[in-house]
């Protein structure tokens, strides 16, 4: 069995252990990259896989030394798949790195190194170069049982996710219909944002109500389940695909954007996704759009299906 490096090995992301099982599904043995694995596939050219490398020094809590020492890091890590693997994959997911203040150099560093040493590039959009996707967060099998019937009558708005201030939360709020309920699920570790989200709240006497905290994965899709659209109000040129939507419409939910290039790449290829002005009467003709959630199901299982991601995986893989 041919064996693949797969970049971070284990993640809170399940986008790590969705694309393993895909790649073991495919007739791979997928391995971290550790010293004992890296000195035994020398001369046996294996595949590897990295993803977001070029973001990896830029961890919230990161000193300058750590900055620079995990740059070395990951300079390591390309060094040796350049010389050793057979196949080179590099997963783009961001156009800058999330937590950077200021200068991009480690980012845009270890991004030249992975074009110089040929890495083959893939992005999860086709807007944004494509040649991957982002997979559904449920199995195929379960995608195709019927979801739970909701009351249509009523619909439910929901944002979920880490409250950060590059998701834009602040944007969707300074326009939300006071007369429409939406509910926020995510831990906001800023208390400089946080008081900004509430201060728009209260000023705006919006019905709004916020689990500040973490969920378990079990609380979180139950709610999503429950919902019929999901918000996602990402500011434009951050991150090239959103994990909300996949795992959203995993659930069957329709999705409402703020315009950006992803949601506009989205709205071209999908019927339930809808693009929000600033105009509050928006609201009015998205309910009128609604799709059923068997409908988005089976789009979804069309264009990200865990069976098409094995498959898609067998093509990059085998293709000189």
């Amino acid at each position: 069995m041919k064996k693949v490096f797969f970049v971070p090995y284990t993640h809170l992301n399940e986008y790590v252990d969705i694309n393993k099982r895909a790649l073991s599904d495919a007739g791979y043995e997928v391995i971290p990259l550790n010293l004992k694995n890296a000195l035994g596939s020398i001369g046996k050219k294996h595949s590897i896989i990295v993803n977001w490398l070029e973001d990896r020094p830029y961890g919230s809590n990161f000193s300058f030394r750590v900055k620079i020492t995990t740059t070395m890091k990951c300079l390591a890590i390309i060094i040796f798949g350049a010389f050793f693997c057979s196949k080179k994959v590099w997963i783009k997911h961001n156009f800058k790195p999330h937590n950077s203040n200021g200068s991009f150099r480690c980012y845009k560093f270890i991004s030249a190194t992975l074009r110089i040493l040929n890495y083959r590039k893939l992005t999860l959009e086709k807007y944004a170069g494509g040649g991957m996707f982002h997979p559904l967060y449920r199995p195929d099998d379960i995608l195709r049982k019927k979801s739970i019937e909701l009351n249509a009558a009523k619909f439910e708005y929901l944002i979920f996710g880490a409250v950060k201030k590059y998701k834009g939360i602040h944007n969707i709020l300074s326009f939300w219909p006071p007369e429409k309920s939406l509910k926020i699920l995510g831990k906001c570790n800023s208390k400089s944002y946080r008081d900004e989200i509430l201060s728009i709240i209260e000023s705006r006497k919006l019905q709004v109500e916020w689990r500040d905290e973490y969920l378990s994965d079990e609380d979180l899709n139950y709610e999503i389940s429950r919902a019929h659209f999901v918000v996602i109000s990402h500011l434009d040129n951050t991150m090239i695909s959103s994990g909300t939507f996949y795992h959203a419409v995993s659930f069957g939910c329709n999705i409402i954007s703020l315009r950006s290039s992803f949601s506009i790449q989205k709205k071209k290829e999908h019927e339930f996704v809808h693009l929000l002005t600033d105009k509050e009467n928006d609201f009015d003709e998205i309910e009128n759009d609604f799709v059923d959630k068997e409908s988005v199901k089976k789009q979804a299982l069309k264009c990200y299906s865990r069976s098409y991601l094995s498959k898609r995986w067998q093509e990059i893989l085998s293709n000189n």
